[in-house]
This record gives C-alpha cells, sequence and structure tokens, in this order.
C-alpha cells in the first residue's frame, strides 16, 4: 500500500464515522498518541525483559501514522509528495 493509498483509506474512514476535526484538534491528538508511545518507550527502559509487544510499539507507532494521515489530509497535504519533497532535502537532490 502507498502512503497515498493509506492517507485516501483514511480519510474515507474519517468520513464515514462522521470525524471532523479542527487542525488544533487533529495535532493534539497528534501529540497524545506520541506521548503515548513515549510512556511506552519509557516503560520498556524500566523494565527491559518485557515483551516489546506488551509495550505496543508497533500499535503506537500505528496510532501516530493513523493520524499524521487524518492531519496531513484535513490539511489538505499530499503526505505521499511532501516525504518525497523531505527525502530529496535531506538527500541533497534539492
Amino acid at each position: 500500500m502507498t502512503i497515498k493509498e493509506a492517507q485516501e483509506l483514511v480519510e474515507v474512514w474519517n468520513s464515514k464515522h462522521a470525524v471532523r476535526n479542527s487542525a488544533l484538534a487533529g495535532i493534539a491528538i497528534l501529540t497524545e498518541k506520541v506521548g503515548e508511545l513515549a510512556k511506552a518507550v519509557a516503560q520498556k527502559q524500566m523494565d527491559p525483559f518485557k515483551s516489546s509487544s506488551e509495550h505496543n510499539f508497533a500499535d503506537e507507532l500505528a496510532e501516530i501514522f493513523w493520524e499524521t494521515l487524518a492531519f496531513a489530509a484535513h490539511s489538505g497535504i499530499d503526505l505521499s509528495d511532501a516525504l518525497i519533497d523531505k527525502l530529496e532535502e535531506k538527500n541533497g537532490v534539492r
């Protein structure tokens, strides 16, 4: 699945479920999700013998990606194009 396809699926899901976040609400939700990942990482540091599945790193990252896609869509940003631009910038292509 491409980033563009994922963004479209998130847009469809949000539309179907009447999710209409403002930019401020979207960034607040995204910040909350990043905080949940930070909490999971901190817990892993405190108890390194627990499996990573108990800390839900993959789930937390997926939530962050979902909210990033939703925020981008709400803001009229094609995240696929934005990522390509950033990769080119980081690699000195532009």
